[in-house]
Formats: structure tokens, sequence, C-alpha cells
């Protein structure tokens, strides 16, 4: 079932919705109550897809859950979080810090990208022929892009024969969920730091009645619309133009003979929902209209499509498919883990005078978890986020967001352009290896201009 095809009943949507919600409330009860998930700040939505996994058909077969259609939801909520973000925005004046964790970012990208390829040839050559090189694009998918992307990406390389890319690159990421919270607590306590320090609010998850907060602000009066509604309204919109769109390209390449690019297309339906959302945002201001957006509201929206996709990407991991692919998995996330550890231990104490160390277990927690990672590593160490850290972190994404199109753009080509063979792969390695010393080089002017921070 191809995911962009909305094949899904009623009663499968309600069902799978269902299953979701319930992991998430047990695992928010467990979070609240067992001291190993509060010491390392597991995350609920994490813990309840592990939950899932485990009673799913994967492994125990306790609850009827299906795997496909767990990558389904992930596919389109990912995209549902790219277009709040566009409709979010940002400031338009990025602090030199952000621009430079913006770059130590596609460093990592980078980085990340050749290590994988390099392990998965060495799998294919000393391990097994029949694995497929290409689950080493998935390491940088994984860690540095988070489960959405790399299953998006990975489910259209079954078109070109990885069938078990959707299902690699949710492990991959499930694997750097771990390497960020798991290594990154670990590392901030050994800085003297400790996540038993935060207010017990923090640790168990459930803020007390004095410790609540606006979730945002009301743009419209209720008796009219409610403004959530409106805004759930407006990222429907947005996401039907975006797979009109997506449709349309899809006929366009069918006509003139290229329809097997078509799974390609649909792969990066997230990039044109986080256009067309901030094309929304550009149409709403000319006409003097943003107003009618809040960011507290779209934060929320964000963070409950955000939720619920990482509880679904980890159910949507088909066990019994990469299983195979364990021991490369397992070098890759090893590795990679420990190489992004290094470059970022080294970048920050070379481009930062203030907040290294904050600046740093930040970044580490974002290149193999995701954005949250990173803020719930800085927490530990600035509880009220006091210090721009946390700001810059957040403000550095958009940076690399533009600087990491590239990547996206090439990503693709050893299935597209060389079949499949070795040399795409080594091809694909060399451009990772020029991109990066590109981006070194800028990176390096543009430390001179702006000096440490």
């Amino acid at each position: 079932m191809e995911a962009w095809r909305l094949e899904m009943s009623f009663g499968e949507v309600l069902h799978d919705f269902t299953v979701l919600s319930l992991a998430l409330l047990v695992a928010t009860l467990l979070r609240a109550h067992v001291g190993f998930l509060q010491r390392y700040l597991i995350p609920n939505a994490l813990l309840a897809g592990v939950l899932g996994l485990l009673v799913g058909p994967e492994i125990l077969a306790w609850l009827p859950i299906s795997v496909e259609r767990m990558g389904i939801w992930v596919y389109h909520l990912l995209a549902l979080t790219f277009i709040c973000v566009g409709l979010k925005g940002g400031p338009a004046d990025r602090s030199p810090a952000a621009i430079h964790l913006g770059f130590m970012q596609i460093m990592c990208m980078t980085l990340q990208a050749i290590v994988g390829i390099g392990v998965m040839l060495l799998a294919c050559t000393l391990l097994d022929p029949t694995l497929n090189p290409a689950a080493g694009m998935l390491l940088t998918l994984g860690f540095a892009m988070g489960p959405g992307v790399a299953y998006s990406l990975g489910e259209a390389w079954s078109a070109y024969g990885f069938l078990e890319g959707g299902s690699v690159g949710l492990t991959i990421a499930a694997a750097g969920f771990l390497i960020a919270y798991l290594v990154g607590v670990a590392t901030v306590n050994r800085s003297g730091f400790s996540s038993q320090d935060l207010p017990a609010s923090e640790r168990t998850g459930v803020r007390g009645e004095q410790e609540r907060s606006p979730a945002g602000m009301l743009t419209f009066s209720p008796g009219a619309i409610e403004p959530l509604g409106f805004h759930l309204a407006l990222i429907v919109l947005v996401y039907a133009l975006t797979l009109l769109a997506a449709s349309g390209i899809a006929e366009f390449l069918e006509a003139v003979g290229r329809g097997a690019e078509v799974p390609i297309v649909w792969s990066f339906h997230f990039i044109l929902a986080n256009l067309l959302a901030l094309l929304t945002r550009h149409l709403l201001g000319r006409f003097g209209a943003r107003h009618v957006t809040d960011p507290g509201l779209l934060d929320r929206m964000t963070g409950l499509f955000a939720d619920y996709l990482i509880a679904a990407s980890i159910m949507a991991i088909a066990v019994g498919l990469v299983i195979r692919y364990a021991v490369p998995i397992a070098v890759m996330a090893v590795l990679g883990g420990f190489a992004t550890f290094f470059v970022l231990r080294k970048a920050a104490s070379w481009v930062f005078s203030t907040h290294r160390f904050a600046r740093f277990i930040g970044m580490f927690g974002e290149m193999t978890g995701t954005l949250a990672s990173g803020l719930a590593l800085i927490r530990i160490l600035d509880p009220e986020y006091r210090s721009p850290v946390a700001q810059d972190l957040v403000l550095s994404s958009a940076v690399a967001l533009v600087l990491g199109f590239p990547l996206l753009a090439v990503i693709n080509l050893p299935l597209t352009v060389f079949d499949g063979e070795e040399v795409g792969y080594l091809v694909l390695m060399g451009i990772m290896a020029g991109y990066l010393l590109l981006t070194l080089g800028a990176w390096r002017l543009y430390f001179r201009r702006s000096g440490s921070v």
C-alpha cells in the first residue's frame, strides 16, 4: 500500500488512532512513576512506540496493529509537522551562534552519510552481498532528519528494489533516539549536572497547578469559531494543496515518460508542504491577516503531530524485514554516534567562547534524535531556558534546512541515475565529501567575519 494513495478506511483510521492514543496514555503513566524513564528523560512518544511494537504483531502479537498502516501515519504526519513549522515562520534575524549551529548540522549530515554508505559497502562485501547499500544513506536521514524523513525516502526506494527501506530507516531513527537520550544524559551527568536536579514536573512530565502556562492566544472569538479549529482547518487546506500539487507533478512525469521518478516526488511531499505553508503565511501577511494565526497554538499542533509521528514510527518497524540488517545497523549507529559526538565536541570548542557545553550537547541531541531531544538535554543545564542556547538551536534548524537542501536533492542519485550500482554510492560519497569541504570553507569564512560567540 503506497502511503500517498489514501486507501485507509475510516474504521482503520479510528482503530489506529485509538491504539496510538492508548499507547501515549500508558506511556505518560509510566513516565510519571518509573525512575529510569525520568532519569534519562525518555519521551512519552518514544516509550509509546516501543510499547506498541512490543505488543504488536512483530513481537508478542497481543494487539492487531498494522505495521504498514503505521508507516502511512508517519508519512502524512511528517508533512503536517512541516506545515505547522512553515505557517509559524521565525525571526528574520538569526544570531551568529544560530548560523554556526546550522553549519554544524550540515557537517554532521555529510559525515553521517559518508559513514553510513561506507559501512554498508563493507557489509555488502564482507557479510552479505544481497544487502542493499542504500541502507547507508538512511543513517543521516534517521539521525539528523528524524524518523519521518527516513521513512518517507526509505519507503520510496522500494520502487528501486530496496523493499526494507522504510523499516530500516525507522530502525536507525529509533537507534538514534536511544543514543540521543542515553548517551546525552550520561554525558550531562558526567559534566556535573544531573537530570535529578530538574523540578519534579520536568522529570515526571506532569505539571502541578502552579506550574501551568498558556498554550497560546485566542485569535478568534470562540463564539464564532474555535481558534484551534481554525488552525487545524488551515493546516488541512495547505495539506490538500500539497497533495494536489504533488499529484500534478506526478502526472506530468508520467506523461513525459518519467514515471519511474514518481515515488521520489511523493517522498519529498514534506518539502512541498513546507513551501506551500510558507507561501500561505506570506499571503496572509500581504493581506494584513497574519494575526489570525498564533505561534503558540501552532507550536502545540506541531507537538501533537510530532508525538503521534514518533509513536507510529516505532510501531511501523517491521522486525522480520530488518533483522538481516541488524549488524550493519548496529555498526552504523555506533560509528555514526561516535563521529557525531566527536566532531561536535571539537567544533563547539573551536567556535564558541560561551555556553560551549550546552551548545554541544543540544546539537548532539538534535543530530541523533530530533530538535526536541536537543532541547530536553539543554533543559538539564538550563531549566528555565535563560541562556540563548535553546533559541539558537531552534533558529539553526531553519539555516540547516536551506543549506541541507542540496543533500536531499542528490541523495537519490545511486538509485535514480546509477541503478543501484556500487559506483553510484562511491559517487555519492564523493559528493558528500565535497559538500563537507565546501561547507567547512564557507563556515571558516563566516567565522572570520563573526568571530567567536
